[in-house]
């Protein structure tokens, strides 16, 4: 809920952005809010500790429609929340939005096969920069709001796990 809270607040401060248009609007249905409340240095460090610890990789193939579909929806996201993205392409092609360089088989080891994941396009881990603990974010295509959402999931499953 926290991190929910956090993404509202940040909407404030950018309401141009569509990712966070959507999710405000959502949680107001959800909750009945009609406004949201702006706690400006809240939502600054709750961002700037995701973008200082965390950067996303974004596995993709460039002949995927649902990967054309979700770069520009991850561009985004990571432009307003200024979270680094490191992509890799399975085909060596690249997206309008991403040059990614091609997925090693050690990388593919480590963010498929260890996790246990099938391998699926377009991908999304969340990679802690000091432990590089990497966590699926989703898989597949994602509008907007939904990655907010599961960002703020997966940012409570991280929290609770370490200082639960």
């Amino acid at each position: 809920m926290r991190w929910i809270l956090m993404l509202l607040i940040i909407s404030q401060a950018v309401s141009a952005n569509v990712a966070v248009d959507e999710l405000n609007s959502l949680l107001a249905k959800k909750e009945g809010a009609t406004t949201t409340v702006a706690l400006p240095n809240a939502a600054h460090d709750a961002v700037k500790n995701l973008s200082e610890n965390y950067y996303f990789v974004f596995i993709y193939k460039g002949s995927c429609p649902h990967c054309h579909k979700f770069a520009p929806v991850l561009k985004d996201f990571s432009d307003t929340f200024h979270m680094n993205v490191t992509a890799y392409s399975l085909d060596n092609q690249a997206l309008p939005e991403y040059q990614g360089t091609p997925l090693t088989p050690e990388l593919f080891q480590t963010f498929y096969v260890a996790g246990g994941y099938k391998t699926m396009v377009p991908a999304l881990f969340l990679v802690n920069r000091h432990t590089l603990d990497a966590y699926a974010v989703l898989f597949g295509e994602a509008k907007n709001y939904e990655l907010a959402a599961r960002m703020s999931e997966l940012m409570k499953h991280i929290e609770d796990k370490y200082h639960g």
